[in-house]
């Protein structure tokens, strides 16, 4: 997970992954190989990314899902919507999966494009998830339904998570404390509590 201010360099990290980005110094291994040498469709085809800004198109429901993985079949489409929690909000809309959802998914709420988005990371099945977490800006019903169906999709994958909401993060395996573009200090949540003060001062914030 990376913990950090806004601008502290977070998302410039994670579009590292994919390879938006190339790093300026020092090199980024997957499997013990720089990602430099990867294919960059090869790459791209093992990472789904759930951000704030999931660009959805003038097209139906299904299709929009099945954008991640074209050749998948309607059943597995379902699934992906079922495993997302989609399914409730899609099964409201006027033509179920065949309404066509407007420019950008005008149509749908905040929180339904977000399950749409991870939907396609259900159905592209790749091994890398980057969660850039688009959850602050929810109420807490549909917050909840999201990190549910994250905690679906994350499991036994590599996960990169931003978290604005620390409460999201506190299993993580490693947090690394981002600052002016640098990581000042990373560990276990208990571990940073004892040793942080800025990550103390993070935390305590959140509770009260």
């Amino acid at each position: 997970a990376l913990v950090g201010h806004s601008g502290s360099g977070k998302s410039t990290l994670l579009n590292m992954v994919p390879r938006i980005y190339a790093p300026t110094d020092g090199n980024i291994h997957l499997d013990n190989q720089d990602i430099s040498e990867f294919n960059l469709a090869s790459l791209r085809s093992e990472i789904s990314i759930v951000d704030q800004n999931t660009t959805l198109f003038d097209d139906t429901v299904l299709n929009n899902i099945k954008y991640a993985r074209p050749e998948a079949s309607n059943e597995e489409v379902y699934e992906a919507a079922e495993q997302s929690m989609c399914t409730e909000f899609i099964k409201n809309l006027e033509n179920g999966y065949e309404t066509v959802i407007g420019e950008n998914g005008l149509k749908l709420s905040g929180g339904e494009k977000q399950r749409l988005s991870i939907a396609r990371a259900f159905l592209k099945k790749s091994k890398i998830i980057l969660l850039d977490e688009a959850t602050s800006s929810l109420d807490s019903e549909t917050e909840e339904k999201i990190q549910k169906a994250l905690s679906q999709l994350t499991l036994n994958k590599t996960t990169i998570v931003i978290a604005h909401r620390l409460s999201t993060i506190l299993n993580s395996d490693k947090i690394y404390l981002v600052d002016s573009g640098k990581i000042i200090d990373s560990g276990k949540h208990e571990e940073l509590l004892m040793k942080s003060k800025v990550y103390k001062n993070f935390y305590e914030r959140q509770i009260k």
